[in-house]
């Protein structure tokens, strides 16, 4: 029985990696990145910021907490002049779900969100 409607997402359903309604979120994370951000989600930077965003979340609903993002790197994205709109971006795509990443979590989104803009053929945002 299909859970979700991409396919990676409907096996990590169905083998409990994630749970089912974060996998409908991740559904239409994936339609608003590509429909509405139109950013290439269908890459293989696509599919690690969705991974990433799949096992950020149910790291949130079990309590586990991770690393921050290298100072470094989280420094680089943090100074990059599109930064608002990283953050915009973000912020849209977590509305889809009730769970709220932790500040650490939230640095290797942005991170993904951030490489799926520089992969893209798009004119700098807005």
């Amino acid at each position: 029985m299909e859970i979700c409607i991409d396919p990676r997402l409907n096996i990590l359903c169905q083998s409990g990696v994630i749970d089912a309604d974060i996998g409908q979120g991740l559904d239409q994370v994936i339609k608003r990145l590509e429909h509405f951000w139109r950013l290439p989600v269908h890459t293989d930077q696509g599919a690690m910021a969705i991974t990433h965003m799949a096992n950020a979340l149910m790291r949130t609903r079990r309590g586990e907490a991770i690393n921050a993002l290298d100072p470094v790197i989280l420094a680089e994205i943090i100074q990059n002049e599109h930064i608002h709109y990283i953050r915009e971006i973000n912020q849209d795509l977590l509305a889809f779900f009730s769970l709220k990443p932790a500040e650490n979590e939230i640095g290797y989104l942005l991170a993904n969100i951030y490489g799926l803009y520089l992969s893209s053929d798009l004119p700098p945002l807005r």
